[in-house]
């Protein structure tokens, strides 16, 4: 017989995707339903419903759960009913804490009706096993949907929750990116104005004078998401880092890149960053707002702070310059009395007091400008000599034999593909013969096991070489890309910013070696797409020798 306590009882409900398939049974409403029958059958008192739909049962900070944790815990209820036990959880470890210590510490009885778990009637001992049980379904439905979205994003579908701005979802494929009519050339604009040396900052105060909605005010706009974003206060208060954001973002060139986040396990739900390198990038799935080459360019104007210097020099080699020993940022100095031109000097040197972290290296301003445009000019030269020939650019400058090892990679990915189509029909002859009682049951399962263990392996060479062409064929475009701006630049007299971060990535500035007319220092310039090229002369800057 319940005492008075026992018979006041929660009714507990909760729905996630980790209930798989068993969602439409296992609706709140029918948990519902089928609980409150039970407690007018069983004679309790309904002291509260408490509901969790969409939170998984791995995690237990569930808002109805604790709502009715903190009513247990005042004294407020004596009874807790559940449709089953994965109701509760499908966390082993805490399922069995609730149900062996806290309800029992409580006084609470407990019961999952369609389990046939009651904790008053004794004799439990499946509760632990169907725990068990319950754990392992959350644990492979998590394994089966994260290969979901592992193979979606390979495949380049847009699986996010919004569109980013400057984009809409396709209404006639969800899982596919169309520029908005309305926010893209925004976003054009931005990148416009960025790859002319415009700071983020700027960009930032002009979209705030033009009075734009800022991407979540527009959202809230055209979704009804984010609704307070429409406050007049703050719909149109762009931030530098809403800013910095979206001239960083990679899919304006038109590629989905996903697999940025992860989940340390099914158990523990919160995001995690992942490293860069293991991103997944399917290029050219959608119309790009910006080519690569302006996105590559504004990508060294955002990470850059041009700030002013004494003499007001403008200092067009900001972030580029590079120390060889240390890997640092060489710091510009302005000129002296003395020096009639500024200075580039080791940030780590300078800072650190000569403690040894680095050497005194430096080179004036005058000279890098000098080396540059020398440079500048002699690929330029280069690669208009052989008419801006692709072919001619690879095996004279950046690779060679790269043909060669492309033709071989990909006449052993054609191998591999071959011999995978053959497999499957070798596998579909054996289920054959099986059918027809010439092959056995016993002779089947291990003959399959071993071709299937061969596919897995094929599939994994497969990805390999495929990505190694990917590669390839990126270093490729890149290279026409970079000769595309070059040729563009063969009989420049001067340089600027502008066309400093449209062909350059960075400047490697080494330990000068000799003194006087002896004085060498050697300079290399890394091209923005192409990485380092070979050099063909050396440049005399008056006595000094720079070698190129």
């Amino acid at each position: 017989m319940r005492n008075q306590q026992q018979n006041m009882a929660a009714l507990y409900c909760r729905l996630s995707r980790d209930d798989g398939t068993d969602s439409e049974s296992n609706s709140i409403g029918n948990q519902r339903e089928l609980l409150r029958k039970y407690a007018r059958d069983k004679g309790f008192v309904v002291k509260g419903e408490y509901v969790d739909d969409g939170i998984s049962g791995t995690t237990f900070e569930r808002d109805g759960f604790k709502r009715m944790i903190g009513d247990i815990e005042a004294g407020k209820i004596g009874a807790v009913l559940c449709k089953d036990l994965s109701r509760l959880g499908r966390n082993n470890a805490m399922v069995a804490f609730y149900t062996e210590i806290f309800f029992p510490g409580n006084n609470i009885h407990f019961v999952a009706v369609n389990d046939g778990i009651d904790s008053a009637a004794g004799d439990n001992e499946i509760m632990g096993f169907k725990s068990i049980i319950n754990e392992w379904y959350a644990r492979d439905i998590s394994k089966k949907i994260r290969s979901t979205f592992q193979t979606m994003a390979h495949q380049g579908l847009f699986i996010g929750a919004h569109a980013p701005y400057g984009y809409i979802i396709d209404p006639d494929d969800h899982h596919h990116l169309l520029p908005d009519p309305v926010t893209a050339p925004v976003v054009q604009d931005m990148f416009e104005m960025a790859a002319k040396g415009t700071s983020p900052y700027r960009i930032q105060q002009h979209l705030l004078d033009k009075k734009l909605l800022t991407p979540r005010a527009h959202l809230a706009q055209t979704t009804g998401k984010y609704l307070k974003a429409l406050d007049p206060q703050v719909a149109y208060a762009w931030s530098l880092s809403t800013v910095t954001h979206i001239l960083r973002n990679y899919q304006y060139c038109g590629h989905i890149i996903s697999q940025k986040q992860s989940s340390p396990s099914f158990k523990d739900r919160k995001p995690q960053n992942r490293p860069k390198e293991e991103w997944v990038v399917a290029k050219n799935m959608h119309k790009s707002l910006v080519d690569e080459t302006t996105f590559a360019k504004v990508q060294s104007f955002v990470k850059v702070k041009h700030r002013e210097n004494k003499s007001g020099v403008v200092n067009i080699f900001a972030g580029m310059v590079k120390c060889s020993s240390c890997g640092g940022t060489m710091s510009y100095n302005s000129p002296t009395s003395r020096a009639k031109t500024g200075l580039f000097t080791c940030n780590l040197y300078k800072t650190r007091s000569r403690d040894g972290l680095c050497t005194a290296h430096s080179i004036n301003m005058r000279w890098l400008s000098e080396i540059v445009l020398h440079k500048i000019k002699q690929q330029a030269a280069f690669i208009s000599e052989h008419e801006g020939n692709l072919e001619a650019f690879f095996d004279g400058q950046l690779r060679e034999g790269i043909s060669d090892a492309r033709r071989a990679q990909q006449q052993e990915l054609d191998k591999i593909r071959r011999r995978a189509t053959d497999l499957d029909v070798i596998i579909k002859r054996l289920f054959e013969q099986n059918a027809l009682g010439i092959l056995s049951d016993e002779r089947l399962a291990m003959l399959t096991r071993e071709y299937e263990e061969e596919q897995r392996g094929l599939r994994a060479k497969t990805d390999r070489l495929a990505d190694a062409l990917d590669r390839e064929q990126e270093i490729l475009l890149g290279a026409g890309h970079f000769i595309r701006a070059i040729t563009q630049y063969k009989d420049i007299t001067e340089l600027d910013v502008d066309l400093l971060h449209q062909l350059i990535e960075k400047i490697i500035v080494h330990e000068s070696e000799g003194v006087g007319k002896a004085r060498t220092q050697k300079v290399d310039i890394h091209w923005r797409h192409v990485g380092l090229l070979p050099e063909h002369s050396d440049l005399r800057q008056g006595q000094k020798l720079v070698s190129l």
